[in-house]
């Protein structure tokens, strides 16, 4: 027999969420939020990037950042005795980086391989290419990563000007999560902003959603397949609601879809679903991957199913096992630093306060069997389904062009 009675060992995660991301970029600059992210680590302060790199392996941990559409984060995973220095890090990061023209060029190549390997992901392409599907302005849809045209013309001043113009206090979001973070907000609030200029109020247009179906021709066995349709917001009352449907569609092992798609009758390799939900755009999606052949009758079998949840409410036995599900993922999240880090920053960017965890539990629990039902109805209820499929979709052009509504 074992266990474990050590309790927390003191670890701490500590992020900057910067209101910036690629929907926040104008046509010819696409993927400046990504190159800037990447930039800043080259050179900041008094370091240069191989300080930076050493510094980075002296404290442990993780220390690292990424661009979505929305947002920017740069964070640290760290121990608690280390965390003063890795927030210093952070700060001088976002604060005061070099971009140089040497850097920058430098850099150019190492993100233009990562735009090569997200290409050859095509569980990836077809979730761009949905993501197209569903939201039809440029500016909000176009890949992270930008183009190779945009990652070529890419230079110093214009990542200084990027810089500038969305990296200033009001729109950064101090996130700290775990021990000693009482010491760390003092430090957080002793710093200073380097320079006075800059910034302005970011103004996002509305996200119109028109489903499309996108197709993308490209060699391989499998067709994979993401479609979705637009969902309740962030903070919307049928949150919980659509989180308990989603998993009951396909999001486990005894779900609709993984059930009927894969175990009944062996249409496809994986099936899963998701649930992606912001400020003022969220979308509910599944993802297929299955042999050209399989397309048509999983695509039947999948309207089934969802017709089926539109007219009965699901079993007592399919919300438990649904809600147990999500309520593990989401009390997982919460158990962690930096889970509990990615939570806080989300809903900071909002000017939003996430509920208390037992009391989101709590809320989850009181969703009804026919509250998921009236929702799947409200959702599906004759709505068209944006669809975006790549691998060898030439023999089902057809039938994908069709589209999918339930």
């Amino acid at each position: 027999m074992a266990w474990d009675d050590y309790g927390s060992v003191g670890t701490t995660a500590i992020a900057f969420f910067v209101r910036a991301g690629s929907r926040d970029e104008p046509e010819g600059q696409y993927g400046a939020a990504h190159f800037l992210e990447h930039a800043v680590f080259k050179g900041a302060g008094n370091w240069s990037a191989r300080e930076i790199a050493s510094l980075q392996d002296q404290l442990g941990g993780e220390i690292n950042a990424f661009t979505t559409r929305d947002y920017t984060v740069y964070y640290a995973k760290i121990l608690s005795s280390k965390a003063s220095q890795a927030l210093d890090v952070l700060w001088t990061l976002i604060s005061v980086p070099w971009l140089g023209d040497d850097d920058i060029d430098k850099e150019r190549q190492v993100i233009w391989e990562e735009l090569l390997e997200a290409q050859d992901d095509l569980e990836d392409r077809s979730g761009e290419l949905y993501v197209r599907a569903l939201f039809p302005d440029p500016n909000f849809h176009h890949d992270v990563l930008g183009t190779k045209e945009t990652i070529k013309n890419f230079n110093a001043q214009s990542l200084r000007d990027f810089h500038r113009l969305f990296y200033y206090p009001s729109n950064i979001v101090a996130v700290l999560s775990g021990d000693g973070v009482e010491k760390l907000l003092e430090q957080v609030q002793g710093y200073n902003w380097p320079r006075s200029d800059g910034g302005r109020p970011i103004s996002r247009p509305q996200v119109l959603h028109r489903p499309r179906v996108r197709l993308l021709k490209q060699a391989g066995e499998q067709v994979h397949l993401t479609m979705g349709i637009a969902a309740p917001l962030l903070g919307d009352a049928s949150h919980d609601a659509t989180l308990i449907l989603t998993t009951i569609i396909a999001g486990q092992n005894t779900s609709r879809l993984w059930q009927r798609l894969r175990e009944e009758e062996g249409l496809v390799y994986t099936v899963s679903a998701s649930y992606s939900a912001l400020k003022d755009w969220a979308e509910l999606s599944v993802y297929m991957a299955m042999s050209p052949g399989s397309v048509f009758r999983a695509l039947e079998a999948t309207r089934e199913e969802i017709q089926a949840l539109k007219l009965h409410p699901p079993s007592s036995q399919e919300r438990a096992l649904a809600l147990t599900q999500a309520e593990t993922s989401m009390a997982f999240a919460m158990e962690t630093p930096d889970g509990r880090m990615m939570r806080l920053g989300l809903y900071g960017l909002y000017g939003m306060v996430p509920l208390e965890p037992r009391v989101r539990l709590a809320q989850m629990e009181r969703v009804t069997c026919d509250e998921v039902a009236v929702l799947a109805r409200r959702l599906f209820h004759g709505n068209l389904w944006a669809m975006g499929a790549c691998g060898p979709v030439d023999s089902i052009e057809t039938v994908l062009e069709r589209g999918f509504s339930a």
